[in-house]
């Protein structure tokens, strides 16, 4: 009989993160992002889940989200992104409207440069809908192309992180990343 340990990774999360409101790639401003430790078991399980508000005022941007991983302290836009989505609509009256972020991926291949990552998820979103509404399911990342990414270090410590990017900042709209878990099983 096989055993398979799945582990939280640490640091666990305190506080939400700060809104994001500008109309670039933003991290999540979370101040605990969990750390990938070095992985030594290839076909290993990576869990990532993520929850957000979406609030905007008077206009309709699109928001694109996405798991990010690189080294520890790493700016957001040097980091390799594992699953993006597409652009989601945002409401021009939300009010901390959710969307629920997962993704589900396998270390294939383990290295200090070129190690492999095979995945995909979902981003599920209030965002147009609004609190009554039906969420819509939006698969990321969007081509299966994207859904094997191949230049991990996977000898190093990494930190996992959720990078946002609003389309414009009209409307002055905000994106709080509420909750981040990441868990590694292998």
């Amino acid at each position: 009989m096989a055993q398979v340990w799945r582990f939280p990774l640490f640091p666990l999360q305190s506080a939400a993160g700060v809104a994001v409101t500008a109309a670039s790639l933003t991290g999540s401003g979370l101040a605990d992002l969990p750390q990938l430790p070095p992985v030594s078991v290839q076909g290993s399980r990576l869990v990532l889940k993520a929850t957000l508000e979406v609030t905007s005022t008077s206009a309709t941007p699109t928001l694109t989200l996405g798991f990010y991983i690189g080294s520890v302290g790493q700016a957001i836009g040097s980091k390799t992104a594992i699953a993006v989505s597409a652009a989601l609509a945002i409401s021009a009256s939300a009010t901390a409207w959710p969307v629920i972020l997962e993704y589900d991926g396998t270390l294939r291949t383990l290295s200090s440069s070129a190690g492999v990552i095979n995945g995909q998820g979902v981003a599920l979103s209030w965002a147009n809908v609004g609190l009554t509404g039906t969420g819509v399911p939006n698969p990321m990342p969007t081509t299966a192309a994207a859904r094997t990414v191949s230049t991990l270090n996977t000898s190093q410590v990494n930190e996992i992180d959720v990078g946002v990017t609003l389309s414009s900042t009209t409307g002055s709209p905000s994106v709080t990343v509420t909750n981040l878990w990441a868990e590694l099983s292998g």
